[in-house]
């Protein structure tokens, strides 16, 4: 090797070694600086161990005797002190764990955990902070915070403290109370029950935190239940139920508490033969009656996938929600079954007066094809009695005028039944009858034999209505007075009684009278107690059609040989 190469390699072993020097020198100062870092490390963690021991010192009577928890976190958040209070409360001991205040904060509740947090560490406190914690039980508690650091001497801040107080019961009371309270506005005026039941069902769903809440409806008559309002997937625009589940009293859980109406919770489903699997199965549920007047009119049943989710708290809230809202669904269940019945009312009102419409036409067409052939037989009749009149004897001829009354009480039977069947229930109103005027006129038309006086007592009303049907109702029941009164001095007398809503007509006789046992009957069509030849047993049938369609009533009282009196009223 020449000197050359030996030159160079010299210089570079040179370098090697300075190189070696300065990095030895670095590596002190580092290691120095790290242990004078260490040293000020330990002495702030000193100071922080004497003042908490300081802060815990002055403050020991005071924590021993809260009642609310008080907790010391480090600057990272790390735990650091709690009292017997927040040791129960969190369920943590800090002897045998460490613990960070992130573990503790509710999930959803995080990004409002941390913004109070940069809060705290800006301005040196934050004040009623309210939030969701986990416990180590994985329970969730409502809780009210109040927080302020810690500083060192160099006013550094090198912990925090808390006072932490539990607000979970207070907080569900509350919540409880604006849930109820909103479930009642919203039902307020409400008179469908598919709406009523709706926002039962969302309100109690949310409570629950489940996304399962049927509202079902009791079909008494049916003896079924119904399901009329669905918070879950089975619900679809317009709160309607897709593929409605109809359950039996008696059968499945739902059956069972609508039958005993007393609230059950069952803590998993697939253990309970009486479970009814609907869209899918869920292993927790909670169904509550509603009841009125102590009968079950609708059933709440919430479901949750998890076991064991429902606790009695929850079933004395819904018991509370379905005594408050049972009055508003018993009154939309009675809207709605009345304007059922005014619906089906409807139909046979409308089918009833297309009937009454062929009724009357047809009696027409019959009076007129019954009357037509006993009209040519009685002329046929005629003609035979004339042209033969010398050679029939006395008993022939009696025989002929036989059959001419016979003829004639069957062609009067036809006009009775024709004037029956033309009485609607179409009451005209915008007729001004004189009653007192009718009645005088109905006795110059009337036969009055000398021995019946007809004395009109008070004054008749003037009322509106139908005057053809007014002078029926009176002609009928004075023609039947007259026809039935065998005394020598027979008297009829009309009279009137006038009361708040209606007028009180009475017709009283001295005739024959009636038996008691017959006081019902003869209102009856075709019912005539005395065989009469111009007597067809139709007109108390009339008169009693007359009254019911002026909405009144009529009635008689009678004494066999002493006389009648026929009541009845018209309303005002």
């Amino acid at each position: 090797m020449n000197q050359d190469k030996v030159d160079i390699l010299e210089r570079a072993l040179e370098r090697q070694k300075k190189a070696r020097k300065q990095a030895e020198e670095i590596l002190e100062q580092k290691s120095l600086a790290l242990f004078y870092a260490s040293q000020e490390l330990n002495k702030a963690n000193i100071k922080l161990a004497s003042l908490l021991d300081e802060k815990t010192s002055q403050l020991k009577g005071v924590f021993e005797n809260i009642n609310d928890s008080y907790v010391v976190i480090d600057i990272d958040g790390n735990v650091m002190k709690m009292n017997d209070v927040a040791e129960n409360f969190f369920g943590y001991d800090l002897n045998l764990e460490k613990v960070n205040v992130v573990n503790l904060i509710y999930n959803e509740d995080y990004s409002y955990a941390m913004k109070s947090f940069s809060e705290l560490m800006e301005s040196g406190k934050f004040t009623d902070y309210t939030a969701r914690i986990i416990t180590k039980n994985k329970e969730i508690k409502w809780v009210h915070i109040n927080a302020s650091l810690i500083y060192d001497s160099l006013k550094k801040p090198i912990a925090a403290q808390g006072i932490i107080r539990d607000i979970t019961v207070e907080r569900e009371k509350r919540l409880i109370f604006d849930m109820i309270n909103n479930i009642m506005k919203s039902i307020l005026g409400k008179e469908n029950i598919y709406d009523i039941a709706w926002e039962i069902s969302s309100s109690i769903a949310n409570y629950l935190s489940t996304d399962d809440c049927v509202i079902y409806l009791v079909d008494n008559k049916a003896k079924t239940l119904e399901q009329i309002a669905a918070y879950n997937k089975k619900a679809i625009q317009g709160k309607q139920v897709l593929n409605k589940v109809v359950i039996p009293f008696g059968k499945g859980i739902v059956g069972n508490v609508a039958k005993k109406g007393t609230s059950e919770i069952v803590i998993n489903t697939s253990e309970d033969v009486r479970y009814i699997l609907d869209d899918e199965r869920r292993l927790s549920e909670i169904t509550v009656p509603i009841m009125n007047e102590g009968k079950v009119i609708a059933v709440i049943d919430a479901e949750h996938k998890n076991k064991n989710y429902f606790i009695q708290e929850h079933i004395n809230t819904i018991e509370n929600i379905a005594s408050l809202v049972s009055l508003q669904l018993k009154s939309a269940i009675n809207i709605r079954e009345r304007n059922k019945t005014e619906s089906i009312n409807k139909e046979l009102l409308r089918k009833l007066e297309k009937s009454n419409e062929e009724l009357h036409e047809y009696a027409h067409i019959v009076s007129h094809d019954l009357k037509s052939p006993l009209r040519s037989l009685a002329a046929l009749t005629s003609w035979v009695k004339t042209d033969n009149i010398d050679a029939f004897d006395a008993a022939s001829l009696q025989n002929f005028e036989d059959i001419d009354i016979t003829l004639e009480t069957m062609e009067n039977l036809i006009s009775d039944i024709l004037k029956y069947s033309s009485l609607d229930a179409v009451v005209s109103e915008d007729e001004v009858v004189e009653l007192d005027l009718l009645i005088k006129n109905l006795i110059h038309v009337l036969y009055v034999p000398d021995t019946i006086s007809i004395n009109i007592l008070n004054k008749l009303p003037t009322v509106k209505g139908d005057k053809t049907k007014f002078q029926q109702l009176f002609q009928n029941l004075i023609g039947n007075a007259i026809k039935f009164n065998n005394k020598e001095n027979g008297f009829i007398d009309i009279d009137v009684e006038s009361y708040n809503s209606f007028y009180k007509f009475s017709i009283k006789d001295n005739g024959i009278g009636i038996q008691k046992r017959h006081f019902d009957s003869i209102f009856k069509i075709f019912q005539s107690l005395k065989k009469e030849k111009n007597s067809s047993g139709i007109g108390l049938s009339i008169v009693k059609k007359i009254v019911d369609i002026y909405k009144g009533e009529v009635w008689l009282e009678s004494e066999i040989n002493k006389g009648t009196t026929f009541y009845f009223t018209i309303k005002k």
